[in-house]
């Protein structure tokens, strides 16, 4: 423990602070007081949400069901035999369908992981008002409109009609 007062290092049982003489019976009431607070168990954090691992799954269900059948189409194909008779080459255009909808879902928990999350982490402030409704006081005055300082600058740079009149033509 450290005496409040000078910050020399003081035992528990001290009743007064060998540097300055403070009191430091009700300091060390403080200390003892404090030991008895428990601290929070650390919250164990996952990678993936309850969700997020439902998407992985079916994604992965979808993907692989949808690789089967398609090669069991394509495969009998070879073979002559028609599974859906002349619908079967749009079977196929649903089978590729299904095989990138099923990896969209086992590819959108890693995106979500990735991508900077929308929500603040930061708990707002009861306390803070809302500052639309505020009025600019600590704004200065409106500045100039950039028109007025083009004229300003021209007119700053302008050559007199009389010094164009006499200066020497070339012929």
């Amino acid at each position: 423990m450290y005496c409040p007062n000078c910050a020399a290092t003081a035992k528990t049982d001290q009743k007064f602070c060998r540097s300055c003489g403070m009191e430091l019976h009700a300091v060390a009431q403080l200390v003892d007081a404090q030991t008895d607070i428990t601290k929070p168990e650390p919250v164990k954090e996952t990678l993936f949400s309850a969700r997020h691992r439902a998407m992985l799954i079916w994604g992965m269900i979808l993907t692989l069901s949808a690789v089967f059948f398609g090669s069991s189409v394509k495969l009998l194909g070879k073979e002559n035999i028609q599974v859906a008779g002349d619908f079967t080459p749009y079977l196929m255009v649903f089978m590729l369908l299904f095989i990138f909808l099923g990896m969209g879902l086992m590819g959108y928990p890693f995106l979500r992981m990735v991508s900077p999350s929308r929500r603040s982490s930061l708990p707002v402030s009861p306390k803070s008002k809302p500052t639309v409704g505020l009025k600019p006081t600590l704004l200065p005055e409106e500045p100039p409109s950039i028109v007025e300082k083009t004229t300003e600058f021209l007119e700053a740079a302008a050559i007199p009609r009389d010094a164009l009149d006499t200066a020497p033509h070339e012929e």
